[in-house]
């Protein structure tokens, strides 16, 4: 969920930018794998000086880089969302997760471009829970899990932080994963709109843009917690001039002129992933 403050502080949400150049950080591993749809580089931050080394929990943290999700024929965009299901199969395994029930969460702010890929792929998702309810027998038979969506939007709308409509709806429902889709903000031009990341730590709201948002991860809601992020801001700050030297002008945190695009197709690979993985998939 993107928070327009600004703050002094790292302004990328992309673990793979806060690594540091040498592959040598205590605590911190990293390999890089290509595949049908895109090239993976994986960081797992494997104790409490590699958490600090790279400023996140430690946890697992895959991103895929892709070309420009709004330039991805039909083919392209169906090899990435596979990607997106094989990687959310692959973590509930390598986590001893049950996927039995599942809440998908779209943060984010559906009114502000940038900040809409949440709200978009949640409306990509199909839910399923209310299928169960319905016909016990009919949706055994599908063999998917019970999916339920929310997209709580923001609390300037509604006066209610996110993370409070999001535990009252984990009392409520009992899931045995929440999967979180939030808007990032990067330190590259070429990552926004190419890089979807998605971590096993959870999810910290705004951290990129100076934000305060509470943490979503299984300390706080009491499940397992899986990220997925896509960069749609950058700090002006990182653009040079033609002799290559930072921007002094005003910060300012800004998103390509195809944006709109990109948030559509990022919602469309994720949501599809996500139905690929666990629900009804056509």
């Amino acid at each position: 969920m993107l928070n327009f403050s600004f703050y002094d502080t790292a302004d990328s949400d992309l673990a793979l930018e806060r690594h540091r150049v040498s592959t040598d950080t205590p605590g911190v591993e990293l390999r890089r794998e290509r595949s049908p749809g895109g090239l993976w580089e994986r960081i797992k931050i494997t104790s409490a000086a590699g958490a600090d080394a790279i400023g996140r929990p430690v946890g697992c943290y895959d991103t895929l880089t892709l070309p420009s999700m709004h330039t991805l024929d039909f083919e392209m965009q169906d090899d990435a969302q596979n990607e997106i299901a094989k990687e959310l199969c692959r973590i509930c395994e390598l986590s001893s997760i049950i996927p039995d029930r599942i809440l998908v969460v779209g943060l984010g702010n559906p009114d502000l471009t940038p900040d809409a890929v949440g709200p978009e792929t949640a409306a990509r998702v199909e839910p399923t829970m209310q299928l169960r309810r319905a016909d016990e027998a009919a949706f055994l038979a599908l063999e998917c899990s019970e999916i339920a969506v929310i997209a709580p939007g923001v609390s300037s709308k509604s006066g209610i932080e996110s993370a409070d409509i999001i535990k009252g709806v984990c009392r409520r429902i009992s899931p045995s994963l929440v999967i979180a889709i939030d808007a990032l903000a990067s330190r590259s031009p070429s990552r926004l709109g190419t890089t979807i990341q998605i971590s096993d730590s959870g999810i910290h709201p705004g951290t990129g843009l100076g934000g305060r948002g509470a943490s979503l991860n299984k300390d706080t809601l009491g499940v397992p917690v899986i990220a997925i992020g896509v960069p749609t801001v950058i700090n002006s700050k990182y653009f040079t001039d033609g002799d290559g030297e930072t921007s002094s002008a005003e910060t300012l945190f800004v998103s390509p002129k195809d944006i709109g695009e990109i948030i559509k197709s990022a919602a469309k690979i994720i949501g599809g992933g996500i139905n690929q993985a666990f629900g009804i998939y056509y």
